[in-house]
């Protein structure tokens, strides 16, 4: 999807003390190929990573990145004044958090293996199959409320594998690093069943945080779309 598809994104990490002073927060969950925590030695690192370290450094703002699940990410943003989260800007989430500009947009999708035939073409077959999502996160959250019963998994990982052995017919998630898990799983790249919908992703902050660093972070947001900077990094 290109500069879009960045977003399915981003989801721990911190802001050290800037030249200013400034900080923010920004959590990143873990996604192989995309965002990697630290391991033998090695800073974090991954296209998302390397996306929010570029906000950061046109905004002025140091980022330290952390790394924590998704759940635990929207509930720290609502309590630690420094911290921000990168999440579909939904209504019914809109008062919780203070916004940054659209990041990109991404598809919530529900995929299948690549030796599935089958096609999803709405709610009610989607209910007569298996599905599984990640515990805690958005697209869970918007599946059960469209009355899905959900196999949740941990992780990204682990639901993907499910989806391998046969034990979901269906594995909901952002079309983000889709290729990243299947290669790590050593499986064929799964395939789209049923496009769910298309979100705006865009980095969710603690009410406290100041006014005037999101405008910095939608003035880097603007100039790395308008550069086509954004869409140089590989979200598969």
């Amino acid at each position: 999807m290109g500069q879009p598809r960045w977003a399915a994104m981003l989801l721990g990490m911190g802001l050290a003390m800037g030249a200013r002073g400034e900080a923010l927060t920004v959590m990143l969950s873990a996604m192989p190929g995309l965002a990697e925590p630290p391991a033998g030695g090695q800073e974090a690192h991954g296209v998302v990573v390397d996306i929010v370290r570029e906000m950061g450094r046109r905004a002025n703002i140091n980022f330290r990145i952390v790394f924590y699940p998704q759940a635990r990410s929207r509930l720290l943003a609502e309590r630690q004044a420094d911290a921000c989260f990168p999440g579909a800007h939904l209504p019914e989430l809109s008062d919780k958090y203070k916004w940054s500009a659209p990041v990109g947009q991404m598809r919530m999708v529900m995929l299948a293996r690549d030796d599935d035939v089958r096609d999803v073409r709405g709610l009610e077959q989607a209910k007569a199959l298996r599905v599984g999502a990640m515990r805690g996160t958005m697209v869970a959250a918007r599946l059960k409320e469209m009355g899905l019963a959900l196999d949740e998994s941990a992780d990204s990982q682990s639901g993907m594998e499910k989806l391998k052995l046969g034990r979901l017919d269906l594995w909901a998630m952002l079309d983000v690093g889709v290729a990243s898990l299947a290669g790590r799983l050593a499986m064929p790249k799964p395939r789209v069943a049923w496009v769910i919908g298309t979100l705006d992703v865009s980095l969710a902050c603690n009410l406290k945080v100041d006014d005037s660093l999101l405008a910095r972070v939608d003035k880097a947001i603007a100039e790395m779309r308008a550069d086509g900077s954004m869409g140089r990094f590989d979200l598969r």
